[in-house]
């Protein structure tokens, strides 16, 4: 299979700064976002939180972990089925319907929150939505965008999808669905689907030396999405102190986690920083809960 049949699969920021760099703007964005909905009455009537039992909160994170491991796997098979049309029409329809909706909510609730019910800002958004979604089909789909384009489209909908994550799930749920998903990232990246599918395509985005690897670098929409809703989540549930302070652990893990992928040429991007992260957000818990 040639490499430009797989091409669309890297739905990927294209980085030739350092990883941090990348990222800032995106989790600042969210920290703001987490801001201004802290403890705001309409997040709890669109996103209930906290809702049945601990156990069913798990449950909750465990089934949507297992959604995304099998939509990995079945990426794969279609791979070796050669499928690549229905993988497109697939990543078309979700590029598109998710774009719309995500931006949709945020205008749903700027509106209601901020502009007394103002109905305009709702279609809008959603219009703005669509937008994102056509160039996301364009670029990655069809080919036809540059590398501008597309980091374009990775860090609106990562923005986009990534605090409408960190806004909707309880605090259980939240949690079990990144630390599992940061878990999975380790084995998909070196011998789950993302390896698979990286043979499969023989797509490479990064080298084996330093240099060329600063050069080359590909951060999955995956990633950005996690990071902000994990940056999001936090400083709307517990407090935008402890929002920083995650944003502090997520730029600490990206810098440990580019020195591991220039040494061995691919490292998952979501264990250290989400790990390190929830560490420094504990440790800043206790401090604030038990000695002050």
């Amino acid at each position: 299979m040639s490499e430009f049949k797989g091409r669309f699969l890297l739905i990927a920021y294209q980085a030739q700064q350092p990883i941090s760099l990348v990222v800032l703007p995106v989790i600042l964005i969210s920290y703001l976002i987490g801001v201004l909905y802290s403890n705001l009455e309409t997040l709890l009537v669109l996103f209930p939180s906290g809702e049945g039992e601990y156990s069913f909160q798990i449950l909750e994170g465990l089934i949507l972990v297992s959604v995304a491991i099998a939509s990995g796997f079945l990426i794969v098979f279609a791979l070796k089925k050669h499928l690549i049309l229905v993988l497109k029409l697939f990543f078309a329809l979700s590029f598109f319907t998710s774009s719309v909706c995500m931006l949709w909510i945020h205008g749903y609730l700027f509106e209601v929150t901020f502009l007394e019910n103002v109905f305009w800002v709702e279609i809008v958004t959603a219009v703005l939505g669509g937008i994102i979604g056509f160039f996301a089909i364009w670029s990655f789909i069809l080919g036809k965008g540059g590398v501008k384009v597309k980091n374009t489209v990775v860090f609106l909908l990562g923005i986009a999808m990534g605090t409408i994550f960190g806004m909707m799930f309880s605090f259980i749920t939240f949690i079990t669905l990144i630390v599992l998903i940061s878990l999975f990232d380790i084995y998909s990246v070196f011998k789950g689907p993302i390896s698979k599918i990286f043979k499969k395509t023989n797509l490479s985005v990064s080298s084996n030396t330093q240099h060329e690897v600063s050069q080359s670098v590909a951060i999955g929409i995956g990633d950005f999405i996690f990071y902000s809703s994990l940056v999001t989540f936090i400083t709307k549930e517990l407090d935008p102190i402890l929002g920083f302070v995650s944003i502090i652990g997520i730029l600490v893990g990206i810098k440990i986690t580019e020195n591991m992928l220039f040494r061995y040429g691919k490292f998952p991007g979501l264990p250290i920083p989400v790990f390190l992260s929830l560490i420094l957000v504990l440790i800043g818990w206790l401090f604030s809960t038990y000695l002050f």
